[in-house]
């Protein structure tokens, strides 16, 4: 029986998805995240996860503890993926904090029912990860540059039955070190803030 590769079937799904509009970030990901490191997350992201339909049955790291994309699950799929470890800290899941968030699948319909779609951050708070957790799978994207808006796909993602699933949730992550350099106007405001301050300091003295 003909059998498409991991790889085959990946770029497969890379053309669809560009057929259908989508951008490279929002295409498959084509990668196990512990083929890294080299993996540009923001470009093709990665996936963690099992299914019989992996090349040797997944990853080997997955586990459904946490939901299956817990914190310490995420960072180590990052550091697999680009060598560097990042300092995750969870702003929230589609599930669990649901109003936090809005969602819009493609066709219409609920997340959970949806393989595809755009989401937003109510808040305007900007993401750094997100990931989406379908079957026993996560796929794994940066958003760079972080956005309170961005889109979301399960393609590459295989269930036991190798058919692409549906959104279990999306996890959404902030990252330590992010975008928190200082306007250099600010920081002349705050440096000059700090040597009055001193000097106060000083004839008080």
């Amino acid at each position: 029986m003909f059998r498409l590769s991991f790889l085959s079937l990946s770029a497969a799904v890379v053309m669809v998805a560009s057929a259908a509009g989508f951008s490279a970030a929002e295409a498959s990901p084509v990668l196990f995240c512990k083929d890294g490191p080299g993996i540009d997350l923001a470009a093709t992201g990665c996936i963690s996860g099992t299914s019989r339909h992996y090349p040797n049955g997944g990853d080997g790291i997955y586990s459904n503890a946490g939901g299956g994309d817990d914190e310490a699950a995420v960072e180590a799929a990052i550091l697999a993926a680009t060598g560097s470890a990042v300092d995750l800290s969870l702003y929230g899941k589609s599930d669990s904090n649901a109003a936090l968030f809005s969602f819009t699948p493609l066709g219409g319909g609920l997340l959970t029912g949806s393989q595809s779609g755009g989401w937003s951050v109510l808040d305007g708070t900007l993401i750094a990860y997100i990931t989406i957790k379908a079957a026993n799978s996560f796929a794994l994207y940066e958003i760079d540059p972080m956005s309170a808006t961005g889109s979301y796909t399960t393609a590459g993602i295989l269930n036991n039955g190798g058919q692409q699933p549906s959104v279990s949730h999306i996890s959404f992550w902030l990252a330590s070190g992010g975008d928190t350099q200082i306007p250099e106007p600010a920081a002349l405001l705050i440096f000059g803030a700090a040597l009055a301050g001193l000097g106060l300091a000083r004839r008080k003295a």
